[in-house]
């Protein structure tokens, strides 16, 4: 079983492409939001090295009002 983590000022979009990406993405776990952009990259490099993990590269545009940075965690059964 593998697994991932990854940053998100959007969740909803990061897990409805992640869906598309991954075969049965299951065990979300969500964080808390962080203060700033760096405080969840800096979660992001610290479960990966803790997990054993690789990250979720994403390309979703910050230009929102009021972004809210998460931290979140899912396994699944490797790339589509």
């Amino acid at each position: 079983m593998a697994g991932r983590v990854g940053i998100t000022p959007d969740f909803e979009t990061s897990k409805w492409e992640i869906e598309r990406e991954f075969k049965n993405p299951r065990n979300w776990k969500l964080t808390h939001p962080f203060p700033t952009k760096k405080e969840a990259q800096d979660w992001e490099k610290r479960k990966m090295e803790e997990l054993g993990v690789k990250n979720v590269k994403q390309d979703i545009s910050t230009n929102l009002i009021r972004v809210e940075w998460r931290g979140f965690y899912f396994e699944h059964d490797g790339p589509r």
